[in-house]
């Protein structure tokens, strides 16, 4: 599904980056969290859910971007993966939501290359 490709992206991002300090990686890990929580919630009010069942989703959707921001929260820029970490966030940010609910397109050619590159980077 969806939200959990987008946060599984996420947290090997962050994971995967040293920790110092994050600008422009946190914007765009909170600006890819925000749209895959309005994505999220888009689909789910196609599906005549109960009110009660779409507030339950709010708190874990919340709980994805807490989870993210604290990843990244303090991470460093001159680090060798940062530039590849954000082009691969706001790739993935740029995708419709019809795109973000097929796996196969939420690949992005910049996600490729970053975890191409954390791969070379993990061997060394």
């Amino acid at each position: 599904m969806l939200k959990i490709y987008a946060s599984s992206m996420l947290l090997c991002i962050a994971a995967t980056i040293p920790a110092v300090h994050a600008d422009e990686l946190g914007d765009a890990a909170q600006a890819l969290c925000e749209k895959v929580k309005s994505c999220a919630l888009a689909e789910l009010e196609g599906q005549n859910l109960t009110p009660e069942a779409r507030q339950m989703m709010q708190p874990m959707l919340e709980g994805m971007c807490a989870q993210v921001r604290g990843k990244v929260g303090e991470v460093p820029t001159g680090h060798p993966l940062y530039q590849p970490a954000v082009a691969c966030m706001q790739s993935m940010n740029a995708l419709t939501c019809e795109s973000m609910q097929d796996s196969g397109q939420m690949v992005t050619p910049a996600c490729e290359e970053y975890e191409k590159l954390a791969r070379e980077a993990g061997e060394k």
